[in-house]
């Protein structure tokens, strides 16, 4: 048995010329401009989140590293036994940093994933140009027409009919 079709892509789809909910108070097309604008003003506030919420992770993922190389080296010197106060960090406190540390990046990565998964799609996201190139017509100026609006014959034609006659 073949499996349905599943059409729940098209769900996150806004359309704005499809909308039915127009005030009576309102014309349709301040309605249409007043919709766009506060979908743009929405991505525009999702899109300085996101990335606010990566220079965060960025931030954190750098003192992540710091903090696990100073535990490393912590590590190899208490095979040493040097009890220098001046090197001594408080390893339990490194480690509750890094567990908040952690915690926060895998909130705020559920926070963009949350973002990405609910993704409205509308006219202006749902598809965007890979390349634009314009081609020019180097033979422009060339009929390939008579003035009575006939086909003219191409040079190779022209060169079998000579021959054939």
């Amino acid at each position: 048995m073949s499996k349905p079709f599943d059409y729940s892509k098209w769900d996150n789809i806004e359309l704005s010329d499809d909308e039915d909910d127009v005030h009576p108070n309102i014309d349709k097309e301040s309605w249409f401009r007043m919709k766009h604008r506060s979908r743009v003003e929405r991505e525009d506030r999702e899109e300085a989140d996101k990335k606010k919420i990566n220079d965060e992770m960025a931030k954190a993922n750098l003192r992540i590293k710091e903090i696990s190389k100073i535990l490393s080296k912590a590590s190899s010197n208490d095979d040493d036994d040097s009890d220098s106060d001046d090197d001594l960090e408080d390893i339990e406190g490194l480690q509750a940093e890094l567990k908040a540390l952690q915690s926060v990046n895998n909130a705020n990565q559920a926070k963009l994933d949350h973002y990405e998964k609910n993704k409205k799609w509308n006219v202006d996201n749902l598809c965007h140009v890979v390349e634009e190139r314009t081609i020019v017509n180097q033979n422009v100026g060339e009929s390939k027409f008579s003035e009575s609006g006939f086909a003219l014959p191409k040079d190779g034609e022209a060169a079998v009919a000579a021959a054939v006659a």
